[in-house]
């Protein structure tokens, strides 16, 4: 995926509060499944005691497109709560509240159901790496690392999920201690999505635990949050009911 650059603007940036202290590496791996996709949901979800089923152009219902749902929900709220993390008048950022990026739609869009797996599957262990790395470096206070690592967690069991309906490992290469996912890497899976060129790229230093960090890093993480947000919103009323 090809580096794109931030498109940073304050408009309608929500009120400051009261200051506050305290995609392919494994991933492409899995985008290799050979199982068609009409057996391997058939296979999986059966086994799953999901009633989910994929019948010519129907969408999926039952406990496949709840769980979808669910995802698609998680990855709006997640926005929301960065977000508000970083309305706070010490936020050190030019631009506090980073804006959404412009989509390219046409690379979001996904044209099959098993191409739509897989590609999920690719964010959510970007996004499960990259928390755990953002982890090392945010302040271990009330104030952000709670949040943090609620959202690591959630982030980690979406990924399992799609791994196994591809027929994967729930963890990348079965590790029983998952890898942190560099900034750089992370940028190159995900920027092909946007289509804005960008001024700066969003960035948070892995040498330092500081207060002022932990905006760069909340910064970091809206951006991909934006993107995967757009994605399912996009992609999941095609491909499942929504209720």
């Amino acid at each position: 995926m090809s580096d794109v650059t931030a498109n940073d603007t304050r408009e309608n940036t929500p009120e400051p509060r009261p200051s506050r202290r305290s995609f392919l590496t494994r991933v492409a791996g899995a985008s290799a499944v050979a199982l068609p996709a009409l057996t391997l949901l058939n296979s999986s979800e059966a086994k799953a005691g999901s009633k989910a089923k994929l019948v010519g152009r129907k969408k999926l219902t039952g406990l496949t497109a709840t769980l979808l749902q669910e995802i698609m929900n998680d990855e709006a709220s997640h926005v929301t709560i960065i977000q508000d993390l970083l309305n706070d008048p010490d936020n050190p950022l030019p631009v506090p509240i980073r804006m959404p990026p412009t989509f390219n739609l046409a690379a979001l869009t996904q044209p099959t159901l098993k191409k739509f797996f897989e590609t999920a599957a690719a964010f959510e262990n970007t996004g499960s790496g990259l928390y755990h790395g953002a982890l090392l470096n945010i302040t271990q206070t009330e104030e952000y690392f709670p949040t943090a690592a609620g959202l690591a967690a959630v982030e980690s069991r979406h990924a399992s999920w799609l791994n196994s309906l591809l027929g994967d490992s729930l963890v990348p290469d079965f590790a029983p201690v998952e890898a942190p996912i560099d900034q750089s890497i992370t940028l190159s899976r995900v920027t092909s999505f946007v289509n804005d060129p960008r001024s700066t790229f969003p960035a948070f230093d892995t040498t330092v635990v500081t207060d002022a960090n932990n905006f760069f890093i909340l910064d970091f993480i809206l951006f991909l949050e934006y993107i995967e947000a757009k994605f399912y919103a996009i992609n999941v009323p095609r491909f499942a009911v929504i209720r």
